[in-house]
């Protein structure tokens, strides 16, 4: 079954306003015709050393994804009715991905990804703005309280980024392997009622 996005629309913000100093980033669901892009995205070993899991050395290392792989992680990513999943766009072009995945609803919780699969995109505050965004809706439009992720120690840009919007470290999220050596995989979490304590912009109240 497809997911139906329409009740969760992200709510206006005023930071895209002409002269803002935060980049023209909106999300908006995914498409089946982004393919061709995501495809691209997921054989770029830079972007996927950043985010594909090893646990140990008996497990396959980081490769490119193969068209097909691509493809059907495209359409979890659409269908997958544990996952809320959007596009992120750049002055109106597709310039990565960003959603909540694995969602307890019971417990008000659901863990959050993002990758910008193009390099011009990258170090430029998209990804900051994104995720600005996708709280903002994780946690006023979908009622979340708690909001988790596990960043690689060595990616120290991401540990940057999500401790700027206000993450703390929380309990480790195992090891990651690569190039013979294991790295941490450092757990992260933000709660609701820390993330309106920073911004005060997310009033709605959760039962």
């Amino acid at each position: 079954m497809v997911h139906d996005p329409r009740p969760h629309r992200l709510p206006p913000d005023p930071l895209s306003a002409a002269g803002a100093a935060a980049p023209a980033v909106t999300l908006r669901p995914l498409r089946p015709e982004d393919a061709e892009r995501i495809r691209r995205w997921m054989a770029d070993i830079e972007m996927l050393r950043n985010t594909v899991l090893v646990p140990g050395p008996c497990f396959a290392p980081v490769r490119a994804y193969t068209e097909a792989e691509a493809d059907r992680y495209l359409t979890q990513l659409m269908t997958d009715v544990d996952r809320f999943s959007f596009a992120i766009e750049l002055d109106g072009a597709h310039v990565g991905n960003v959603g909540l995945k694995a969602i307890d609803r019971a417990n008000a919780m659901a863990e959050c990804f993002i990758e910008i699969g193009e390099k011009e995109a990258r170090g430029r505050g998209v990804g900051h703005r994104a995720m600005e965004l996708l709280l903002e809706h994780a946690f006023s439009t979908v009622g979340l309280r708690l909001v988790f992720l596990g960043v690689f120690e060595f990616n120290q840009a991401a540990l940057r980024l999500y401790r700027g919007l206000g993450f703390d470290d929380g309990p480790q999220y195992g090891w990651h392997y690569v190039d013979g050596e294991y790295f941490e995989v450092v757990g992260m979490l933000l709660t609701r009622d820390a993330h309106l304590s920073r911004t005060g912009r997310c009033r709605r109240p959760v039962h």
